[in-house]
């Protein structure tokens, strides 16, 4: 299990964005890849649906099942699996099992990574790798930004230094006032 922590904002999610691309677009040896949002008010059931409509279907039946009928059906579908979860945006520990997941091990190969801001949680939630996203020093930000600016289409480079402009006089009537 893979914690990755850090400040909001500052490119967690868009580099569990990334890990799950790069199993969209690489073979690999998972039979399945699943992402579910978390969120700071976790809504389990809507966790359980996400990752349903990855493993099975979710049809009238599935959404009449209690959450503990959901739980027994998702641990009894990627019990057989070996699955990637990726879980985005947790602020407080869960319950794997509630929800279905069976904890990721040697004999099962499967894997577990999660974003959230807290190190703690990181411990919290038995992750055996704890990775902080930071934020990139000065020079390597001003590199990506002239990178980023020299692909940029020349429309687009004339629509953003026109709203520079607008946003330059803005700020000085604001100051006048």
């Amino acid at each position: 299990m893979i914690g990755l922590y850090g400040l909001g904002g500052i490119g967690k999610t868009t580099l569990l964005t990334q890990i799950n691309n790069h199993f969209l677009k690489t073979s690999h040896n998972f039979d399945v890849v699943i992402w579910a949002v978390v969120s700071r008010t976790p809504n389990l059931e809507r966790v359980q649906n996400e990752i349903w409509e990855k493993v099975g279907f979710c049809d009238d039946k599935w959404k009449s099942k209690s959450r503990h009928e959901k739980a027994k059906d998702i641990w009894k579908a990627l019990g057989k699996k070996r699955f990637v979860m990726l879980l985005d945006d947790m602020w407080e520990q869960m319950d794997l099992l509630e929800v279905g997941i069976p904890p990721p091990d040697q004999q099962n190969k499967s894997k577990l990574i999660f974003t959230t801001r807290s190190q703690d949680l990181c411990g919290q939630m038995g992750a055996h790798k704890k990775i902080q996203v930071k934020s990139l020093a000065w020079k390597d930000s001003w590199d990506l930004f002239k990178n980023m600016w020299e692909r940029m289409p020349l429309i687009l480079i004339q629509k953003y230094l026109s709203w520079l402009k607008w946003m330059q006089k803005s700020v000085a009537v604001c100051h006048w006032r």
